[in-house]
């Protein structure tokens, strides 16, 4: 089938090369002409995975319109931040035009998840969410790897189960749309968390505690918001929040050492290639919370630690100090 992935950074172009591997004619978008350039007649991404050699029947352009005529389904491998703004750029509502989105985040100013922002733009059209434990270097080295794809009837997702699928990536069904999308946003905000205990030089014990009780803050907003409990025990939930609070390419994690080690949130934002998306969703995440009435500590730690000076050792203290109570 065609497909239009919209976002050449490291996901993005993973995703590209996996579907254009199993045999999908893929238009990967950039939004630099440079890179988009470089993709077009070089088959090969001049910053991320330059390495990899891209499959020669994979199109790539910055002209979004050309993208979006490309093909009905549509693949957004965005930056949350970025995700209305493209959406404004692109071309008006269509009812048969299919997005799925791959982006994990919540819009700080409006608590939106991603697949409402889309709806904002294409009230129409069916969307399905991909997520779930899945570093960009493991899909393009063929790692055995297992994901979900999510939407509120079953159907879409079940199409996209079947398309994106390989023995590489193993692809499972879900119907709970908004569980899967928190699962996706939140674990990244644990993740800065996990990487703040490691750059203070706390070890095993600290990260065990704090990736299960994590979880079950994880947990209590799922299932505030909708979502179910199952969804937070599966790839979406437990599996992502795994691999991106122990993974060495965590961008999530990397930000959090780095704030553990003294540093400020500006200066390793400016450093970073690509955006780790947890130090805009933690401000969402304790609204949130009171939203449903369920508690945050992790999250409003890691909001005091990032955004109101707070040293990250007095973070961790406090929580470690808040009433005892029954697990």
């Amino acid at each position: 089938m065609k497909i239009a992935v919209l976002g050449a950074g490291s996901w993005g172009t993973a995703l590209t090369i996996h579907l254009a591997r199993i045999g999908h004619e893929v238009l990967l978008w950039a939004r630099d002409p440079q890179v988009a350039g470089a993709i077009e007649s070089e088959k090969r991404h001049p910053r991320r995975h330059a390495d990899v050699p891209i499959p020669a029947v994979v199109r790539a352009t910055a002209d979004l319109s050309k993208a979006f005529a490309h093909s009905d389904t549509v693949v957004l491998a965005i930056p949350c931040g970025s995700l209305r703004s493209v959406l404004d750029a692109g071309p008006s509502s269509s009812a048969t035009r299919r997005f799925v989105s791959t982006s994990k985040g919540i819009e700080p100013d409006t608590l939106m998840r991603m697949s409402e922002i889309i709806r904002d733009h294409h009230k129409h059209s069916p969307v399905a969410v991909l997520s779930g434990p899945t570093f960009a270097d493991g899909v393009i080295r063929r790692d055995p790897t297992a994901a979900v794809v999510a939407d509120s009837g079953g159907i879409f997702a079940k199409e996209v189960q079947q398309n994106f699928s390989s023995p590489q990536l193993r692809l499972y069904t879900s119907d709970d749309l908004p569980g899967v999308e928190f699962c996706g946003a939140l674990k990244n905000v644990v993740a800065i968390a996990a990487g703040i205990v490691t750059g203070l030089g706390f070890g095993h014990n600290t990260m065990a505690a704090l990736v299960t009780r994590g979880l079950a803050e994880i947990g209590r907003i799922v299932r505030g918001h909708g979502g179910q409990a199952r969804t937070v025990a599966g790839l979406a939930g437990i599996g992502d929040l795994l691999l991106t609070c122990t993974g060495q390419q965590s961008r999530n994690r990397r930000v959090g050492e780095q704030i553990g080690k003294g540093r400020r949130l500006a200066e390793v934002l400016a450093e970073m290639p690509e955006v780790a998306e947890g130090a805009r969703t933690c401000l969402a995440v304790p609204r949130l919370a009171g939203q449903v009435g369920v508690e945050a500590p992790i999250a409003e730690a890691v909001v005091s630690v990032l955004y109101e000076n707070v040293p990250a050792a007095t973070a961790v203290e406090g929580l470690m100090t808040r009433t005892l109570r029954a697990e």
